[in-house]
């Protein structure tokens, strides 16, 4: 018999860059590149590190803050489908509300709608 498959939140997308890199600043945190593509799955790399090898990456946020917008796309242990804009679910932790939901577009019903019905 198959284990239950645990579902988590996924972060929001990064910015992964080298620590020599013209756009860092003091207050961007670091990790060990193999921590920091554990804990941040959606990333990808600014120009600075693209073909640098360094033992650890500064990371940034790849996107300003903004309200969930779902796309459809749900990895199996994700626990809804990510967000268009950052690819993360807009949660942290099992208790956390997601409360700025944007609605998605829904087309109106077939048919003729009258007024009354």
């Amino acid at each position: 018999m198959s284990e239950p498959l645990i579902r988590r939140h996924y972060p929001p997308m990064m910015t992964f860059h080298a620590p020599h890199c013209p756009a860092v600043n003091d207050g961007m945190p670091s990790f060990p590149v193999d921590e920091a593509r554990t804990a941040y799955p959606n990333h990808h790399f600014c120009v600075c590190a693209a073909g640098d090898i360094a033992p650890y990456v500064m990371v940034e946020p790849a996107t300003a803050e903004h309200e969930y917008d779902p796309s459809g796309t749900r990895p199996d242990d994700a626990v809804r489908s990510l967000c268009r804009r950052c690819f993360g679910t807009h949660g942290e932790g099992e208790d956390r509300e997601v409360i700025n939901v944007r609605p998605q577009h829904r087309p109106p019903p077939p048919g003729l709608i009258l007024p009354g019905d």
